[in-house]
């Protein structure tokens, strides 16, 4: 039988909930894997981890999901924490769907807001990957904001197609990967939705906090990766992470950015499946 080839299009599913109506897309059975997306311009869940969804839905039931503000979901306008919302309306979609424990993956904002659900939720997270996670004091090696995120924060006061081949550029590490097909698609997919913008501008206190003090509240098998070049979260961050979270462990992959289940997707997908089915 041939293989089904997997697009956003038919992937693609809504869940209404009390507050609001969130995008993801889902394919596989078994035990379900959220993924989180960052929070840059132009983020959703396909297109951060569209080139991951086929061999993870092979084994698990697989949920690529638009974070509230971002992709097909609906726009929000926060004051304070958005990863507490977050973590907040996933428990709610996990309870629509049938949902009692998941697998999450998640990163930069993703990350943060993984650790935030674990936090808040420790009884319905499974295992936990996060990869260059958002939430912390400073660096102890390198000022804060990176470049990465001072490029970021620049979109969304100067929405150009070359501020957006800036984040690109920051992005990821190798050169052939910083592709004027990614920088136009994600310039698309940042201005097709200007009412994620307008909800973002209108947003107040929406810093995430240092979630330091909270980690080791976090009671999941974690698995902690960063790329080593990453230009948008410290790497020592993991080090923070690694020491504070009770069963953690840290993998840092060379020659890599800040999307690490993109630049490095093979060795990523290989990862990530071993940590999921072995105990």
């Amino acid at each position: 039988m041939e293989e089904k080839l997997l697009t956003e299009e038919n992937t693609s599913n809504y869940a209404n909930l009390s507050q609001i109506k969130l995008h993801y897309n889902l394919a596989g059975d078994g035990e379900a894997v959220i993924m989180l997306h960052g929070g840059g311009p132009g983020a959703s869940g396909w297109s951060n981890f569209r080139t991951n969804m086929g061999p993870f839905s092979s084994k698990y039931k697989t949920i690529l999901l638009d974070l509230p503000q971002f992709g097909k979901s609906d726009p929000v306008i926060f004051d304070g924490d958005p990863t507490e919302y977050n973590a907040r309306v996933i428990k709610e979609l996990l309870d629509t769907l049938g949902i009692q424990k998941a697998h999450f993956i998640g990163n930069s904002y993703g990350g943060a807001t993984s650790l935030r659900f674990a936090i808040d939720y420790p009884e319905r997270i499974s295992k936990l990957i996060v990869m260059g996670p958002a939430g912390y004091g400073p660096s102890y090696f390198v000022p804060r904001p990176l470049e990465g995120i001072k490029a970021l924060n620049d979109w969304w006061v100067n929405q150009t197609r070359e501020q957006m081949a800036k984040i690109v550029d920051l992005f990821v590490f190798r050169e052939e990967l910083k592709t004027q097909e990614l920088i136009d698609m994600r310039q698309k997919a940042a201005l097709s939705h200007p009412e994620h913008i307008e909800a973002r501008a209108k947003s107040v206190n929406r810093y995430i906090p240092d979630l330091t003090p909270e980690l080791s509240e976090v009671k999941a098998k974690t698995l902690i990766i960063w790329g080593r070049d990453d230009r948008f979260s410290p790497l020592d961050f993991s080090l923070n992470l690694l020491w504070r979270i009770p069963d953690a462990q840290v993998h840092i992959f060379p020659e890599c950015g800040h999307w690490v289940q993109y630049e490095k997707s093979e060795e990523f997908n290989r990862l990530i499946l071993d940590f999921l089915g072995n105990d």
